[in-house]
């Protein structure tokens, strides 16, 4: 059974190779420097901790994306609640 890639699927995994890109030989030296130092941080380390940021807050963002269009589609609540009263497990 296949599934089809929506285009914002296509556009995320290319966004994470770009990311991977950036974090690797060819780009990173580019920005590996102690100096300016950003937050008290080498600008090298802060480049990281951005990358980082970014790389969740897209996945993030495509997983709440992903659950909104998976509940709309099986016509259940977005919040995985299976139609619960309490909300509980029991």
């Amino acid at each position: 059974m296949t599934q089809d890639r929506s285009p914002l699927a296509v556009a995320v995994a290319a966004f994470y190779v770009l990311l991977f890109a950036a974090l690797v030989w060819p780009v990173y030296p580019r920005f590996a420097t102690i100096e300016p130092r950003v937050l008290a941080m080498p600008f090298s380390l802060f480049y990281v901790v951005v990358c980082l940021l970014l790389s969740f807050f897209a996945l993030f963002a495509f997983y709440l994306w992903e659950r909104k269009r998976d509940a709309a589609e099986s016509g259940a609540p977005p919040d995985g609640d299976a139609g619960t009263a309490s909300g509980g497990h029991g």
